[in-house]
């Protein structure tokens, strides 16, 4: 299975997603698919498309390269930075360095 594909449905199977949707239901929700249904139909999809499109566009993809001094192409090496240092829509590089874009 393609990487972004794992990524996204471990999202959807995820306990932010269940949490939601069991929200929405009134009750515990574990059903697989109707996890996957309720992530695309409240815009999870399209949330998750926007990060993963940040994660492997040239910005994240410069930061990402710079904080491994090396040119980085990896789908899951640039998705993994992006998650551990854009969380808060600004990339963090090494400790005490603060960077403006993400």
């Amino acid at each position: 299975m393609h990487f972004r594909v794992r990524v996204q449905v471990a999202e959807a199977l995820g306990p932010l997603n269940r949490w939601y949707c069991s929200q929405a239901y009134g009750r515990p929700v574990d059903d697989p698919e109707l996890l996957l249904i309720y992530f695309i139909k409240s815009g999870g999809a399209g949330d998750f498309a926007d990060r993963y499109a940040q994660a492997m566009g040239p910005i994240n993809r410069w930061y990402c390269s710079e904080f491994y001094r090396h040119e980085v192409r990896d789908d899951e090496t640039l998705w993994n930075y992006y998650v551990n240092h854009c969380t808060d829509g600004l990339p963090h590089g090494r400790p005490g360095e603060f960077n403006v874009a993400c």
